[in-house]
């Protein structure tokens, strides 16, 4: 299948068009990622990243997706977790522990609200990205990685595992470079990345987990359920 920009921002060159070379995909994938360096919840860039470097990635995990009920019943049913989808209001009631309470609590620790993204879904692929972005917030929140520079990172490598997105790497590469604040001497930050990407591969893959059928279970119950591995000590 072939992956084109399903929005774009033409003056920022962020355009992805039709059977686009790898040079010019890495080169929309550069652009992507320094603005959302600048705005991480950019609705334009953020999809458009994921389109330009991973878009057959996607195209596996749709297929690999549709080969179980459950997966086809994602990509029938096309769930969405925007802010105008989620009250979290109602979540924060939940008892203490379940995913909707630690979910709601996320965002008010970290004076956040959840994605929203005018983000269009053409077709299984495209909903596919829409939906990996609008559970990144939930990602954080089951593997346990916090939201600085580091366990930013550490996501990034859990993703890389997990699902084999080649945006995780290059956003690794860039903080390996650039050294953002925050991240620790680069060999602790080699280690930290290594020990998350390998927490990934071992783990059932993120974007098969309906999460808003499991607002009241607890955190643990979901781990469990997508066989997540305990974090390594510091």
């Amino acid at each position: 299948m072939s992956f084109s920009s399903p929005t774009a921002r033409i003056e920022d060159g962020l355009f992805l068009p039709e059977g686009a070379s790898l040079f010019t995909r890495l080169r929309v994938a550069v652009r992507a990622l320094k603005v959302l360096e600048k705005k991480p919840d950019d609705g334009i860039a953020a999809p458009l990243f994921n389109a330009s470097l991973d878009g057959d990635v996607f195209q596996r995990l749709c297929t690999e997706l549709a080969k179980s009920e459950d997966g086809r019943e994602l990509l029938i049913q096309r769930p969405s977790l925007q802010r105008s989808n989620i009250d979290l209001a109602a979540l924060g009631r939940l008892p203490e522990g379940t995913l909707g309470n630690a979910f709601a609590r996320y965002f008010s620790d970290n004076g956040i609200q959840p994605f929203e993204s005018p983000y269009e879904v053409r077709n299984d692929v495209d909903y596919l990205v829409k939906w990996y972005r609008e559970t990144h917030d939930l990602h954080h929140v089951v593997t346990g990685y916090g939201t600085d520079a580091l366990g930013e990172m550490e996501l990034q490598a859990f993703a890389a595992g997990n699902l084999g997105l080649r945006t995780s790497i290059l956003i690794l590469l860039f903080a390996a470079v650039l050294r953002p604040h925050g991240l620790p001497p680069f060999w602790k930050y080699a280690r930290k990345v290594r020990a998350a990407y390998r927490r990934g591969q071992r783990t059932e893959r993120l974007v098969r987990m309906r999460y808003e059928r499991s607002w009241e279970a607890t955190v643990e119950t979901v781990r469990q359920q997508l066989r997540i591995p305990p974090l390594s000590p510091a």
